[in-house]
């Protein structure tokens, strides 16, 4: 499905991603070299941003001085589709149907719709190149019908030569490279807290720590289409709570939780699942014995 049609195919080209009536544009080189995907992304327009993929690794080379705060980083092309994906699985909580025969980027397309059989996620558009099966266009989708997201291809050239080249950082001088990979640690006991409340069919996929400023804790849930985190922090003075903020798809609810002994958390999730979801998650979320 998508996710092998991106590990057997090479591309460049440029897309745009819409969230809310925030629109920006950038430019990707995605390589395959003996199974192992490298890729370059970079911003176009607004801050200076560049992410770059070495098989698992990536690294993320953003302005300032600081790269050690997790809101900084930028995220990876909404045009990946999600990997290992089980289609069968998702059908459970999903309706697929062929909507139509588009042009994207000048290239011949099949326009896939995933209609949710639940209020707990929302619709999703795919526009999938006919001839290699690429993820060309992706759009998520309200209730009411209205477009929160967008991101398409402008311009996409499949299995050009060689790459080596242009996956190579371009970002320098006062850029700060932040290495994900040894930032951040895998953790594999059993966490502490969770939230007593899921829509059908998410998951806990990873849970990280990282030690920048102050501890923060992460735990993501996704169904392989939809994910969201769930920050644990230690409580500052800017920690603030929050009923439901969102951005396009994006949406961020906070809120403090308090320990047995009185020890306060802040927890704050962000994904892209309806607002009164992400409300439900975020109350059921407590510290375990």
């Amino acid at each position: 499905m998508l996710d092998e049609a991106r590990k057997q195919n090479s591309f460049a080209g440029t897309f745009i991603h819409r969230r809310g009536d925030s629109v920006n544009s950038y430019y990707i080189v995605h390589a395959v070299k003996d199974g192992v995907q490298y890729e370059r992304l970079k911003s176009l327009d607004g801050a200076p941003r560049e992410i770059i993929r070495d098989g698992e690794s990536v690294t993320c080379i953003l302005p300032g001085k600081d790269g050690s705060r997790w809101d900084q980083v930028p995220p990876l092309s909404p045009l990946v589709p999600g990997e290992n994906v089980d289609w069968s699985e998702l059908q459970k909580w999903l309706t697929f149907t062929i909507l139509s025969n588009v042009r994207i980027a000048g290239r011949d397309a099949i326009l896939i719709e995933a209609q949710a059989i639940d209020q707990d996620r929302f619709i999703r558009r795919y526009g999938v190149d006919e001839k290699t099966g690429l993820l060309l266009k992706t759009e998520i989708l309200g209730a009411d019908g209205r477009s929160l997201e967008l991101a398409q291809f402008t311009h996409i050239d499949i299995n050009p030569d060689n790459l080596d080249d242009d996956l190579k950082p371009t970002l320098h001088g006062k850029m700060t490279k932040f290495d994900r990979k040894h930032w951040t640690e895998t953790i594999k006991e059993s966490p502490h807290w969770k939230p007593k409340w899921l829509p059908e069919g998410f998951e806990l996929t990873d849970v990280t720590s990282g030690k920048g400023e102050n501890f923060v804790e992460a735990h993501t849930y996704s169904d392989g289409l939809s994910s969201f985190s769930i920050f644990r922090e230690q409580l500052s003075q800017q920690f603030v709570e929050m009923e439901g903020r969102s951005g396009g798809a994006t949406v961020a609810v906070s809120r403090i939780i308090e320990t047995e002994q009185g020890e306060k958390w802040g927890i704050t999730l962000v994904g892209e699942i309806p607002v009164e979801t992400a409300k439900r998650v975020a109350s059921s979320v407590s510290m375990l014995n």
